[in-house]
Formats: structure tokens, C-alpha cells, sequence
């Protein structure tokens, strides 16, 4: 190869890796990964994400690039975590819960069509534009219960990833009713964020 070649291919390079880059949260900060949606709390600090405090236990992480928006909470361990976000925006008809357990799915808050009404319904795993982990199922105990049983397991934090070609740039309203969180004393608690009526609000670049 000659010098111009080589030359030619290095300035190519260049560009790719630009083109690849993805913005952080403050939308001119380059980075050269984003979290996976796989239950672990390693990439938030990485990231440089400051989080939001919802309460003792639980920490709300909220990150985006030039195609997604990563909505992630902790909690501690023994929690389910599960959550029902309800998300507005412009480019959506109408506000929309998104169902995170062992199951996940979507349907308009304003209307009971498309929501499951029993756990084996086909209405479960309905999924446009987002993603997220679930309560994973880690085998069946045979042994501790008169009838099989599921066991679950958990991941370290509740990661969501949402796609800005069905969302929309602009503002998003969200609210969280996050369920099953162990506290200190062992006993469960849910947490309402906002409280009230409220939306708490993101802008989406």
C-alpha cells in the first residue's frame, strides 16, 4: 500500500469512529459506550451519571445518546424491583404504561385494550421500541413447594432502554410506581415518583 493509501485509510478511520461515537446527556459529550440492558451497575458511574435519589434504597439513572434513553433504578438486595412507568410525549397518542416483572408489556393508560389480564395471556411481551430486563427465571424447585415453583433471580439495578424513533426528541413526562423494594427491616415497600398527580419531566436532544 502507499503512503497515500495509508494516509487515506487512517483519515477514514477517523471518521468512522466519529460517526460511531454516540453523545452523553448533555448532548456534546462523546462516549464510547452506553449501558447494556443486563442488570448490572457498572456503567452509571463510568458514565459519569449523577443519580437521583427516590429514596434510602433506591438511586433513579437516567442517560441518553444521539438514539436512546436509558431509564435504570437500584434497590437493594432481595428486592423485585418490578415496575409500571407511565411515559407522554408529542409523538405518542396517548400516555403509556410500560410493565416491568418477570413479564414485560405495554398498553394506554386511558384504555383497557391491549393489557393482560392473566399471566399467560398473549398480550404479555407486546414491546414497541423499548426494552428491559426482567425478573429472571432461574430454573423450577420440585422440592420446597406441594407444586413446582419458579425459582427468580434478580439483576443488581432495573435497566430500560427506549428508542428516540418511537418516543420522540422533546420533553418526556414520566412516573414510576416502582414495587417490592426490601427494606432494612425486611419488610417491602413501593415508591410513587413524582408523588401525586405529577410527571417528572426529561429532555430528550
Amino acid at each position: 500500500m502507499t503512503y497515500a493509501g495509508t494516509v487515506i485509510q487512517f483519515v477514514s478511520y477517523l471518521l468512522l469512529m466519529v460517526v460511531a461515537c454516540g453523545c452523553g446527556t448533555n448532548g456534546n459529550e462523546c462516549s464510547k459506550f452506553h449501558p447494556m440492558v443486563d442488570g448490572r451497575n457498572t456503567e452509571y458511574q463510568q458514565l459519569n451519571i449523577k443519580p437521583l435519589v427516590l429514596s434510602e434504597d433506591v438511586n433513579l439513572y437516567v442517560y441518553q445518546n444521539d438514539f436512546y434513553v436509558w431509564i435504570s433504578y437500584d434497590y437493594p438486595e432481595g428486592s423485585f424491583g418490578t415496575l409500571d412507568m407511565q411515559i407522554e410525549s408529542d409523538r405518542l397518542d396517548s400516555v403509556l404504561n410500560i410493565h416491568v416483572s418477570a413479564q414485560l408489556g405495554e398498553w394506554y393508560v386511558n384504555s383497557s385494550q391491549g393489557m393482560p389480564d392473566h399471566p399467560t395471556s398473549d398480550l404479555w411481551w407486546n414491546m414497541d421500541g423499548w426494552t428491559a430486563n426482567s425478573l429472571w427465571a432461574n430454573g423450577i424447585d420440585t422440592i420446597s413447594y406441594d407444586t413446582p415453583e419458579f425459582n427468580i433471580k434478580n439483576g443488581d439495578i432495573r435497566e430500560l432502554q427506549l428508542s428516540k424513533e418511537r418516543f420522540g426528541k422533546g420533553e418526556w413526562k414520566i412516573k414510576l410506581r416502582i414495587n417490592a423494594i426490601k427494606g432494612a427491616d425486611g419488610s417491602f415497600y413501593s415508591i410513587d415518583f413524582p408523588e401525586g398527580e405529577s410527571f417528572h419531566s426529561i429532555m430528550v436532544e
